[in-house]
């Protein structure tokens, strides 16, 4: 057993994680960790470490075999959907790894050609990162777009694979709002603005309005499609929410985020 109070906090160092919710192989997997991002570990069960991501407060089992190592500040965050990672400052040296959008590095030497070296070593492309300096305030409908096609994978929150409540932390995180992981969690959490219809009754649907379902949630593109990670199709897509409602037989809320910044 590990004692939470003398465990330092803990840095992941491979591109993503699962998070399970059992210390075994076969069972759920109930969120995800990206590169980066920093972890208190809780528990251990033999290899298994309990942790408890502190970009989310969501906790889950990490599996046998993560890499895990001291916290350091991170310069940089992905801001490309998807930065590759080369063992050489060149796009002739095959990719050896991928981050998502949103992972956290360490920029250990920059060239003037653009490519950066991270502090484990690799390389990637400069463009395609941007400073943890600059705000957290990108458009949410813009970033969950991004998303479009890519598979649906329940726990997922990343590139790589995505569930309902994955896009919409995903997208709003990148407007500067931490929610959950967690669809259910996620309608009560006045965070993500006032709730403006119980049961999607009388609401003038506006695009970032995020609409929930039993077990489901999406995020308007506009005022009659839902844009959303769904096992209809097992991939985001866009859908009129009409469907949408009648096959998830009904609506049960419907948040309106407040932002601070003009057209978000």
């Amino acid at each position: 057993m590990t004692d939470a109070q003398t465990t330092p906090i803990q840095r992941l160092a491979t591109p993503q994680a699962v998070l399970l919710e059992q210390p075994r192989h076969g069972v759920p997997q109930t969120s995800e960790m990206l590169f980066g991002e920093t972890c208190t570990p809780l528990d251990r069960d033999g290899d298994w470490v309990k942790v408890e991501n502190r970009s989310d407060g969501h906790v889950g089992w990490l599996p046998p075999g993560t890499d895990l190592t001291e916290p350091a500040a991170p310069t940089h965050r992905v801001s490309g959907r998807v930065a590759n990672l080369h063992p050489a400052p060149t796009h002739k040296a095959v990719p050896v790894a991928a981050l998502s959008f949103g992972s956290l590095v360490t920029v250990a030497e920059p060239t003037e050609s653009g490519w950066v070296r991270l502090d484990n070593g690799l390389w990637t492309f400069g463009k395609l990162l941007e400073p943890v300096a600059v705000p957290l305030d990108r458009v949410p409908v813009e970033t969950a777009l991004r998303f479009l096609e890519t598979p649906y994978v329940w726990g997922g929150r990343s590139a790589f694979g995505i569930d309902c409540s994955g896009l919409v932390q995903v997208a709003l995180r990148a407007a500067g709002i931490t929610t959950h992981h967690s669809s259910g969690m996620q309608r009560n959490d006045d965070r993500l603005g006032p709730m403006v219809s119980a049961d999607g009754q009388g609401v003038d649907y506006q695009r970032g309005d995020i609409v929930f379902f039993p077990g489901h949630v999406g995020i308007m593109l506009d005022g009659a499609t839902l844009l959303h990670a769904t096992v209809f199709t097992m991939s985001v897509v866009t859908e009129p929410l009409a469907d949408v409602a009648a096959r998830a037989e009904g609506i049960t809320g419907v948040r309106r985020p407040v932002f601070q910044h003009p057209g978000l």
